[in-house]
């Protein structure tokens, strides 16, 4: 969403969105400051720090599309930490991310922008205990199912919501652009997922080389599907 300094200046539609989306980020945040165990101080720093830099660093694919370390220390915090943790990690990237160009603040894009993070947060973190309660991840079958899926899960979350303020805002179709900004960009999620995986595979020393040629052949997997997208549109 393209920051408007002047919040009374939005359409109505897209200012309700707005209050909706921070009141449920809000309540999103409050629920797990309420269930969330003990923090790990040290961790939580280093992955706050993570996705500060994440914020601001990008890899070019192919075409124009960007693989972001942001979605990759999210996802992590996803995986590996509880709701709390990958809340705070996830709010502070993209606070980070909004700021850090301009170093000004547009406060109702930044509650925005956190209250949509944090419900994807939340959505992609249920996604991957649900998972984990129904299938137990002891194997590396098993890990890429819930990190699939809760990467998935994300990516809609995130796509979504930002179509859809964009099409309140701009009176546009939300499928419109869903479909020929945002649906391209799915394969860099799971990408981004399976990085993490990789991450954690490699740290924890379990099945390292099956982590690193999962990753090699998502990773060929998101090129064929950019260039079928890339065709595709040259030929609409």
């Amino acid at each position: 969403m393209k920051p408007q300094s002047n919040f009374s200046t939005i359409p109505i539609g897209a200012r309700c969105a707005i209050l909706l989306f921070a009141g449920l980020g809000l309540a999103a945040v409050v629920y797990a400051a309420l269930f969330q165990g003990a923090f790990e101080p040290i961790r939580l720093l280093l992955m706050s720090g993570a996705a500060v830099v994440g914020s601001r660093a990008k890899i070019n694919l192919f075409k124009g599309s960007t693989l972001s370390f942001l979605t990759a220390v999210v996802l992590l915090a996803v995986i590996q930490g509880g709701l709390g943790p990958a809340l705070l990690v996830a709010i502070v990237g993209v606070t980070a991310q909004m700021i850090l160009p301009s170093k000004k603040v547009v406060y109702h894009q930044l509650a925005f922008n956190a209250g949509m993070i944090a419900m994807t947060v939340t959505a992609a973190w249920f996604t991957h205990h649900w998972l984990a309660t129904v299938t137990p991840l002891d194997s590396l079958s098993s890990e890429l199912t819930a990190t699939v899926m809760s990467s998935f899960v994300y990516f809609l979350g995130n796509s979504l919501s930002v179509s859809l303020i964009i099409a309140l805002t701009k009176g546009l179709s939300m499928i419109h652009i869903w479909m020929n900004h945002f649906l391209s960009s799915a394969p860099s999620f799971i990408v981004a997922g399976l990085v993490s995986l990789s991450f954690i595979g490699v740290i924890n020393r379990h099945s390292n080389l099956l982590a690193l040629l999962l990753v090699a052949a998502v990773s060929i997997a998101y090129f064929v599907s950019i260039r079928l997208t890339t065709t595709s549109a040259r030929t609409a």
